[in-house]
């Protein structure tokens, strides 16, 4: 029976052990204040995180901003030669137009002129006035 005891007398100890060490000690001032300074440097970190994303995301904003301003410049002057290039292509079928009429105009004239040269031919002779 002295064993059974023994026994439970260790295992009892062995626990109470056990408890004590998972209880932990109280912190004293240089812990706490240790403690504060890792949270207060973490707080610092993540600031000094953020400020660098602010300053990246200035940055892409200041050349997003200069991109805009290049590309609405090529957008106007390409606008711009879009217009030119209607004012040509509209100068062009008008010009085309009037070489159309001044061909048919032309026509026009040849037929009349080969009439009257018909109407002339088939007149009397210009040599021999009688015939």
């Amino acid at each position: 029976m002295k064993k059974p005891l023994l026994f439970a007398t260790a295992a009892s100890l062995s626990f109470l052990a056990a408890a004590c060490a998972s209880t932990p000690a109280p912190l004293d001032a240089g812990e706490r204040m240790s403690e504060r300074g890792d949270d207060i440097g973490a707080y610092g970190s993540s600031w000094s995180d953020g400020q660098k994303s602010v300053a990246q995301g200035q940055e892409s904003v200041a050349k997003s901003t200069k991109s805009i301003a290049e590309a609405e410049r090529d957008l106007a002057r390409a606008r711009a030669d879009i217009a030119k290039a209607e004012q040509q292509i509209a100068d062009a079928i008008a010009a085309k137009a009037n070489a159309e009429k001044q061909i048919e105009d032309g026509t026009v004239q040849m037929a009349r002129a080969e009439a009257d040269y018909a109407v002339t031919k088939a007149g009397p002779s210009a040599v021999n006035p009688g015939e």
